[in-house]
């Protein structure tokens, strides 16, 4: 059979051209179309713009514009498909391989197929035949090529889309190769596995090696269809992965077996998937039948499919005898208050699609008669698409829960110590009798009670003591009162009493009651014996009363005022009692100087100090002082209004260190004046804080803040009722650098006896002396008698409240060093 294919011949020597054609020409087997050209570069377009459609390239290696084996390779990558035949006259067995290696699928030297003794010999048309069928037969090995590859590329596609690994045992040879795939399913490269078989079983897991090789036998032995396994095998991180492998043999004549091939599977996530589900099935079966409630699973008609031991007990039915029943007549309900019959929810829940719970706090009668109130609720079981395939009915015994509840609601309303009302019930109660005033005339009373000395209790006996003793208090005064009143520990040892529709002087004489029982009390611990009292304030509750918080401050109010009063007495609140009233503003001054202090609200000034005689001295002093803004009217207070409560509620160390801190901070920030010794005042409370000292140092190794430009004041007042730590602490200041001035001199009689033990650097007479001193001649006399003592003993004096230009001149006539008022300068913020 003729076939009719084109080529093109690719040689630069026309005879040899011509040769090549005759000899097609002439071949039974081909009619071969020839396009001949004569340079490489022409070949490479015309192949370009054919787009393939010569069945085969005839190629010389020799060529005017290109030779040796690139000719091929650079054919090979613009037709890849289209088959190339060498037709040369190069004589070397190296370059024919070579061509071969680069894809040319024949290689003929012009010497040895088309030599004049070879057509002399055979003839023009065998030679002829010869080259068609090395023509033919490379085409035909092309396209082979061609379905081999699109077979092994099908094939790889497949395996590749089935994500499994191959692998292929040669018995004969005993070594396995493995894809790429299986390796990295073990996390291993090319070499990370060796081709021996006991590479492979050596990984395998110890409890799973023997199943796998008696099964992998059985299959070998009696040529069983296939051979399939789960295993567990090592993967290079150090875990096992659970593997699938299928395979099968081939079997010689003889029945032996001489290779077996398969695949592999990774099936971790479905082994894990199935130990979950297998786990939650018998955690499912074990919770069932350990839980406390009773539950009872229906199919979709109502029929009990399942019974814990739960509902066992309260049904009264064995789960063998339940089973096929009608949830109906197992668990039988009725209304707890009425008898009458319920229908069950489980049935409920299945006609109406919900879950569904009985509010009315059924009764179920168990099959013995036996009555148990429980709580219930029922659920549908649904399919995957909605459908309801049963339900699931939950009950359980709530007489002990009831019993629970009531426990943890009276946990909730009652202290544990005392078993008073708590601080939450007794506010709750409060609310409703304020709610209930509304519009109405009456009246209740509340009682707001402190323990006196109670504190002396617990520290010297500690705080089991002090239980002890709350709990006789309590009992004492609980059968005092009437059931309808309330009675609660509000927190500590302070106690509430609310008397309902109660009169004033009927409260009183509750209160008084309180203290005379109280007063009358010996507590005995530890062999000691203690006598305490009580501090009781009362407020009225009417319809002008808006909320417990106010009634509470009032009541809290009253009772600090009968402690100031003396402690163990009843103090009425009336909004016009003085001492209630300061109290009061105590209470709200508190609460504006930690609001302050906590929110960095003060702010400092500053007031220059200058040489009484100007040029008389060259150093001056500015004293640092405290200032309260209001945030809201921006009202400046004066530290007389604050600083007696900041004194009372023992706030000031916390306002000594804010003015030490914030001030060095101030000076790291600015160039201090030249010549200038800034004063900052010390309470009492820092001169017996221990750690003050400390503080400062630590403040000075902070801030680079110069000591010899500081100075500390303390009153007179203070360092004669504490000489002792006074002295102790102006050492320790002045040891730094600091210097130290005594403020208010001459407020106390016996001044005179202490300053020689007060080793300060400056001593600020007393305002009262000064501003008097033109017109009292006995003022004057000791404002001289002070002046003059300071300078023997080495100090500088320094005049307060220098208002004007007359207190100037006596105090310049008298000789004090430095004057400090109006007259000087006013206090100016420091900024």
């Amino acid at each position: 059979m003729v076939t009719g294919i084109d080529a093109l011949l690719i040689e630069d020597n026309l005879s040899d051209a011509q040769l090549f054609q005759e000899l097609l020409t002439s071949s039974e087997l081909l009619n071969t179309r020839l396009h001949h050209t004569e340079r490489f570069n022409d070949a490479l377009q015309t192949l370009e713009a054919q787009n393939n459609n010569f069945d085969v390239v005839l190629l010389d290696l020799c060529l005017p514009d290109g030779e040796g084996i690139e000719l091929v390779k650079q054919i090979k990558t613009l037709v890849p498909k289209i088959p190339i035949v060498v037709l040369s006259g190069i004589q070397d067995q190296n370059v024919a391989l070579a061509a071969l290696q680069e894809g040319a699928q024949d290689y003929l030297m012009k010497s040895d197929t088309f030599s004049p003794e070879k057509l002399q010999q055979l003839g023009y048309v065998d030679v002829g035949n010869l080259l068609a069928k090395t023509i033919q037969y490379a085409i035909e090995r092309a396209e082979l090529t061609k379905k081999l590859e699109i077979s092994e590329e099908r094939y790889a596609l497949a395996v590749q889309g089935a994500n499994d690994g191959i692998w292929d045992w040669d018995l004969i040879t005993n070594t396995i190769c493995y894809s790429r795939r299986w390796q990295a399913m073990l996390g291993l490269n090319n070499s990370g596995i060796s081709t021996s078989p006991d590479e492979w079983l050596s990984r395998i897991y110890a409890e799973d090696r023997a199943d796998f090789e008696r099964k992998l036998q059985e299959h070998l032995d009696f040529h069983w269809s296939n051979f399939e396994c789960e295993y567990r095998i090592l993967h290079s991180d150090g875990s096992y992965r659970w593997m699938l492998t299928r395979g099968m043999a081939l079997w010689d004549e003889g029945g032996h077996p001489y290779r077996i091939a398969g695949s592999q599977t990774d099936i971790t996530e479905r082994k894990e998937l199935e130990q979950s589900l297998h786990k939650e099935k018998e955690l499912a079966q074990i919770t069932l039948h350990s839980i406390g409630d009773a539950v009872i699973t229906t199919d979709e008609r109502g029929h009990i499919k399942d019974f814990n031991p739960v509902a066992e007990k309260l049904t009264g039915w064995k789960a063998k005898d339940a089973r096929q029943r009608s949830i109906s007549e197992v668990c039988k309900l009725v209304d707890s208050l009425t008898g009458k019959p319920l229908q069950n929810p489980a049935l409920q829940a299945i006609k109406e699609k919900k879950a569904i719970s009985l509010s009315n706090h059924p009764t179920l009668i168990s099959r013995t008669g036996q009555e148990f109130g429980i709580g219930d609720s029922a659920a549908p079981i649904r399919s995957a698409t909605g459908e309801v395939l049963g339900t699931v009915l939950v009950f359980h015994d709530v007489t002990e829960e009831r019993g629970r509840a009531k426990q943890l609601a009276w946990q909730a309303s009652h202290d544990p110590l005392t078993e008073l009302f708590n601080r939450k019930k007794f506010i709750h109660s409060l609310d409703n009798a304020i709610d209930k005033l509304l519009g109405q005339d009456s009246q209740h009373m509340l009682c707001y009670m402190d323990l006196d000395h109670f504190k002396t209790v617990n520290d010297t006996c500690g705080h089991a003591a002090g239980d002890q003793l709350l709990r006789q208090v309590a009992d004492l005064w609980r059968g005092q009162i009437r059931q309808t009143d309330v009675l609660a520990r509000l927190g500590g040892d302070e106690f509430g009493l609310l008397l309902y529709n109660c009169k004033l002087s009927r409260a009183t004489q509750i209160a008084e009651s309180f203290c005379q029982s109280i007063q009358k009390l010996r507590f005995l611990y530890d062999g000691k014996v203690f006598n305490i009292g009580v501090s009781v304030g009362i407020v009225p509750i009417t319809s002008h009363n808006t909320n417990n918080e106010q009634v509470m401050q009032l009541a809290d109010t009253a009772c600090y005022a009968a402690k100031n009063k003396g402690r163990n007495r009843v103090q009425v609140y009336h909004p016009d009692d003085d001492g209630i009233h300061r109290q009061t503003e105590d209470i709200q001054w508190f609460s504006r100087v930690t609001e302050a202090l906590d929110e960095d609200q003060f702010q400092l000034y500053s007031q220059t100090i200058e040489a009484a005689i100007p040029g008389s001295n060259d150093i001056r002093l500015c004293e640092i002082l405290l200032r309260l803004p209001n945030a809201k009217t921006g009202e400046i207070s004066p530290p007389m209004a604050f600083l007696p409560t900041a004194e009372r509620y023992n706030l000031m160390p916390r306002i000594d260190r804010w003015v030490v801190k914030r001030f060095f901070n101030y000076l790291t920030s600015h160039t201090p004046v030249p010549k200038t010794i800034y004063s900052v005042n010390l309470s009492g409370s820092s001169i017996n804080d221990e750690s003050f000292v400390e503080f400062l140092a630590e403040q000075l190794r902070q801030y680079p803040v110069n000591p010899q430009i500081l100075c500390f004041e303390i009153t007179e007042t203070l360092a004669i009722a504490n000489l002792q730590k006074a002295v102790e602490l102006i050492q320790k200041i002045k040891q730094m650098g600091c210097h130290f001035a005594l403020d208010d001199f001459g407020s106390g009689m016996s001044s005179f006896s202490y300053l020689k033990h007060l080793p300060v650097d400056y001593l600020k007479i007393d305002g009262h002396f000064v501003k008097e001193a033109p017109t009292d001649e006995v003022l004057c006399a000791m404002l001289q008698s002070i002046n003059n003592i300071g300078h023997i003993m080495g100090l500088e004096t320094i005049a307060e409240y220098v208002e004007n230009t007359v207190v100037l001149e006596k105090v310049q006539a008298l000789g004090i060093d430095y004057a400090q008022g109006y007259a000087i300068s006013r206090p100016q913020p420091l900024v």
